[in-house]
């Protein structure tokens, strides 16, 4: 049995894809989302409706709560015993990645960064909390400036928080624990497909599901998890892009509806950008048009 993983940026059409190829392989579905692997982020997340899961069975998706913390390590542990069912049940595995770091952990492995235990963390978020992300991101360049070179926004306050963490509570920087011998990898056969898609045609899908997002109530449901007391500075899933906007309208921050939606169309945009890099620099992606990987 080959594990296949369906890649490509946000909004390439990788949702109805994966059914279409569980259909045809018998076959089951693994989210590998950080979103949209939270019960109550559907409409920003973009996860897929019962409708469109059309009976084929989904696993990693709308499972947990927003106090849990999700990382690369906790999705692993979750992801390989599904897999490891599916194939004994004699189906095909379909992991479709929302968060390629997911997807590059279960074909590398991970770092052997030991786990730290909760007081540890929390007082390292306590220490933190009231630094800005600049000034977080100026240390980590002084820090672990191969970490923070790899680090595609400087925005990106969680992953800026964990080169910090690492290192202080280590002794060694991310970097250094990232070229040791990696564990905990999928061990058997995968083809990983990335979507063939034109530019045009990508950035059209993008704004388009930008509105249907906003029709569909993306305002309601970030209200609605807002006053179950998340936001975007106790929950990181909350600073995805389509959350974090929507927070900011709420709270006066963008002035109508139309620039919120011009605003998440175009952080997309550069995201859906970011992410065909870095797919584009990973040699187990092999680049097809969605027809053809249908006739793989």
């Amino acid at each position: 049995m080959t594990l296949i993983f369906i890649l490509g940026p946000t909004a390439s059409g990788k949702t109805s894809l994966s059914i279409k190829l569980a259909k045809k392989l018998n076959g089951e579905i693994i989210g590998a989302d950080s979103v949209q692997i939270y019960k109550d982020l559907v409409i920003g997340s973009a996860a897929p409706t019962r409708e469109e899961m059309q009976d084929i069975p989904h696993h990693l998706i709308g499972i947990r709560d927003l106090k849990d913390d999700i990382s690369a390590g906790i999705y692993i542990s979750s992801a390989l015993p599904v897999i490891e069912k599916i194939e004994r049940s004699g189906k095909t595995p379909i992991v479709v990645g929302g968060t390629n770091f997911y997807v590059d952990a279960l074909i590398n492995g991970l770092s052997p960064v030991p786990a730290a235990d909760e007081e540890t963390m929390r007082l390292f978020e306590e220490k933190f909390r009231p630094v800005s992300t600049e000034d977080l991101f100026e240390e980590l360049q002084k820090t672990d400036p191969e970490w923070a070179g790899n680090i595609s926004s400087p925005n990106d306050r969680q992953r800026i928080k964990r080169g910090l963490f690492v290192a202080r509570t280590t002794g060694k920087t991310l970097s250094e624990w990232n070229r040791m011998a990696r564990i905990n990898a999928y061990s058997g056969k995968f083809t990983a497909f990335g979507i063939r898609i034109p530019r045009e045609k990508l950035y059209e899908n993008i704004n388009l599901r930008t509105r249907i997002m906003l029709e569909s109530g993306l305002v309601g449901e970030v209200r609605a998890i807002n006053e179950k007391g998340f936001d975007s500075s106790n929950c990181k899933a909350l600073n995805s892009i389509g959350y974090i906007e929507t927070e900011r309208y709420l709270k006066g921050g963008i002035a109508s509806i139309e620039e919120l939606s011009e605003l998440i169309a175009q952080n997309t945009r550069h995201l859906a950008k970011r992410q065909l890099t870095w797919l584009r620099n990973r040699d187990y992606v092999v680049w097809k048009d969605p027809e053809e990987i249908l006739e793989s």
